[in-house]
């Protein structure tokens, strides 16, 4: 719809990004309506996540839509760079996403586009949703015509290819698409053409991801995999459950590193961040570590220890001081 400039706001002393609508588009009464419907769809958003919205200005008949400035890369590129990304990631980039779109839906919004093209990762490993410009206010009238599909063909959920109203559970099988493509570096659900990728999508069936992704943890690919279930009421029942589930498995797999640091890692490893600049956040022990899993050398976490195994050791535990207060006792008299 656009063009998107880095630009320099003089008076707060901050670099902002500057969508201006295309001029040839701004003869369009519907697309200046959608650019406007993207700005208030912003405006109405404070969320981590998501990023903010400035100004909304309209100036010799353009219009331009001031926001943050995110100094990294998308996830499209980020994949481009350096190939699937290690499942720590995924779980800390899924698990911020799903929570920024519980936050829109909560908001009566959908993003209706969310791929991995819109969603960034900065240098200081924050993760933002972003691009609304064909998000669905749902308490506004709508303004796609019947029979016209409004998304990402890769990432439409089958029940909107069968005709029926997008609604938050297509955001969530969105997302459950490009986290297995970030998982693999392949979508599920591929096709030649535009009606045999269709299909595809409309059968539901796709590789299991640990097929194709072996180093996945099971959990993980659960959660992702929910996402994908061709009926929606069998997928997450809110993006919000989601995000609980994808921190619960970043949680098992980051090894007590601070999730933004992994990012900032990642970011460095891929060229998007200099090294020198990751080490002012993280210590270089944990860049080392987290490069070493980038480059498939990491070593599999401890396995964790049994219960019977824990209740046994304070059996000794406690047999021992039992035995030490004995002696005590007998030394004593």
């Amino acid at each position: 719809m656009g063009v998107v400039f880095e630009a320099f706001q003089e008076g707060l002393d901050r670099r902002v990004a500057v969508k201006a609508l295309d001029a040839k588009l701004a003869r369009s009464r519907e697309l200046v309506e959608r650019f406007k419907r993207e700005g208030r769809a912003y405006a109405q958003l404070r969320h981590q996540a998501v990023v903010a919205v400035h100004d909304l200005v309209e100036k010799e008949d353009t219009l331009y839509l001031v926001t943050d400035f995110v100094d990294g890369a998308d996830l499209n590129r980020v994949l481009t760079q350096g190939g699937p990304l290690p499942p720590a990631c995924i779980a800390v980039v899924g698990s911020r996403v799903a929570d920024a779109l519980d936050y829109v839906h909560f908001n009566k919004l959908l993003h209706r586009d969310v791929k991995p093209a819109n969603v960034m990762v900065s240098r200081d490993g924050e993760v933002k949703l972003m691009d609304f410009g064909i998000a669905k206010d749902q308490t506004a009238s709508d303004l796609t015509r019947d029979g016209m599909l409004v998304g990402s063909p890769s990432y439409l959920a089958p029940e909107v290819l069968g005709g029926e109203p997008a609604d938050a559970k297509a955001d969530i099988w969105a997302l459950g698409v490009t986290l297995y493509e970030l998982a693999c570096g392949e979508k599920p659900f591929r096709g030649p053409d535009a009606e045999m990728l269709f299909n595809a999508i409309r059968r539901g069936e796709f590789p299991r991801l640990r097929s194709v992704a072996p180093s996945v943890p099971r959990r993980l690919a659960r959660a992702i995999e929910k996402c994908l279930e061709k009926r929606p009421r069998a997928r997450w029942k809110t993006a919000g459950a989601m995000a609980r589930e994808l921190e619960r498995c970043a949680d098992r797999v980051l090894g007590g590193i601070h999730p933004q640091a992994r990012l900032v890692a990642l970011m460095a490893h891929r060229g998007f961040a200099q090294e020198e600049e990751a080490l002012t956040k993280i210590d270089r022990a944990s860049l080392l570590a987290t490069r070493a899993v980038d480059e498939g050398t990491g070593t599999a976490p401890a396995p964790a220890v049994p219960r019977h195994g824990l209740r046994w050791r304070w059996a000794l535990m406690v047999a021992l001081a039992a035995a030490a207060g004995l002696t005590a006792w007998l030394v004593r008299f």
